[in-house]
């Protein structure tokens, strides 16, 4: 399949989840693990997930200092299935600059929470990737409320994550989003698709949330050891015919820790700003073959812009009352680099990576062991393979739409 087919078949796929019905929902496993099953093949089982509608809000951050937020309408198709674990939608914001495009999903992971009103709620959570096309006109101003690079034609970099919640007692979904556009020095570096020789919008970062209502801005991010989850890996081959994406059962991550550093800010030259990023040092092993050693994740330090391989930066927190989802709920989107290879696939084990982590109510998630565990603090993270025009047709690079062959599912 060429690039053009696949972009094609995205779009394709894209448009067939607009039109569909959305069959009856429920609470199940996603059946991506199973203890002694790790390196085989799966393919999740997931609900048909419905079409989100809510108000939002977008914010401008120059020198890791939010702006003021103007609200907007979010609109999102229902995800259509691309292969086992990638799904695509189509987004448009409507406000005072509107914005739309097509999205690319990965399916990350599910856990379970309990609701005020005494029944269970299960979250699904994909990241989300696309390139996305402002609406400007003559009265649109940039570097806010949109970056410089939409009035010369250019789509426009997001990434993010959207949380599905299903209230396993009335059927009822609820779902939350956060997409950002980080600063040029990430989405416009040497190894994006958009690499400008000028910086454009080199202090200032773009985030949309909903729904509302939302509070700009949080402290730092929660740090420890992992209480242990899960790593997923995809095998995949875009050039064979048919063309190969497989995924694979869960490996169990084994102990590990997550360190918050000191504060900087990688999107300006001045002083801190009251919002500042926030320097993370994360590393743990994982494995599941008896008899091979487990492998590491591992940072890799990209000095000035992330100088100790990972970084967090506080959108803020969701204020909703407790027992509507997301509830209290704190988000930190992430970024990074890291080394970490692994042992079911052949895969390249240097890694771009982004994500996000959520601080909120408990909830439970099953290991690939078997173990129930208890936390509030979700971190997700990907890597990100960037399609690009001929052989192989992705590339290790942010900055462009993606596809993810890996996640990592952690908790403090």
């Amino acid at each position: 399949m060429s690039i053009s087919r696949l972009l094609s078949a995205l779009a394709l796929a894209s448009m067939a989840s607009a039109a569909a019905p959305a069959a009856m929902a429920q609470c199940t496993p996603d059946n991506m693990s199973a203890p002694g099953s790790c390196c085989l093949t799966v393919v999740p089982t997931l609900p048909a997930f419905p079409p989100i509608q809510f108000q939002g809000q977008g914010n401008c951050f120059t020198n890791c200092t939010p702006g003021a937020p103007w609200n907007v309408n979010i609109f999102i198709t229902p995800p259509a299935q691309l292969f086992c674990d990638i799904f695509v939608m189509n987004i448009q914001i409507t406000g005072p600059t509107p914005v739309s495009g097509l999205l690319v999903a990965k399916y990350a992971r599910t856990w379970a929470e309990a609701s005020t009103a005494g029944t269970v709620e299960q979250v699904w959570r994909f990241f989300v990737s696309g390139d996305l096309t402002y609406t400007t006109n003559t009265a649109s101003v940039a570097p806010c409320p949109f970056p410089q690079s939409a009035l010369a034609g250019q789509t426009v970099h997001f990434s993010g994550s959207i949380d599905y919640s299903l209230d396993c007692g009335t059927n009822q979904f609820r779902s939350m989003v956060q997409m950002t556009h980080l600063c040029a020095q990430f989405e416009h570096a040497t190894w994006s698709p958009k690499p400008f020789g000028t910086p454009i919008n080199p202090t200032t970062m773009y985030a949309f949330v909903g729904p509302v209502p939302f509070v700009w801005g949080a402290p730092p991010p929660p740090a420890g050891l992992l209480t242990a989850d899960s790593a997923r890996t995809t095998r995949y081959n875009l050039v064979s015919t048919p063309l190969l994406w497989d995924c694979v059962n869960e490996e169990q991550v084994i102990g590990g820790t997550l360190q918050t550093l000191g504060p900087f800010c990688p999107c300006s030259s001045g002083p801190l700003g009251p919002n500042p990023t926030w320097q993370q040092n994360l590393n743990f092993s994982y494995s599941c073959l008896v008899g091979v050693p487990p492998v590491n994740y591992a940072p890799i330090p990209l000095p000035p812009n992330t100088p100790t391989g990972l970084q967090a930066f506080p959108l803020g927190a969701w204020v909703l009352p407790p027992n509507v989802f997301p509830g209290q709920r704190r988000v930190w989107s992430e970024f990074g680099l890291s080394v970490a290879p692994d042992n079911c696939t052949n895969n390249l084990p240097f890694h771009i990576v982004t994500g996000v982590m959520t601080d909120g109510p408990l909830g439970q998630i099953i290991d690939p062991n078997g173990t129930v565990i208890t936390s509030s603090v979700f971190l997700d993270l990907e890597n990100t393979l960037v399609l690009v025009g001929g052989p192989p047709f992705v590339a290790i690079g942010f900055g462009g739409l993606s596809l993810a062959s890996q996640t990592w599912a952690l908790n403090l």
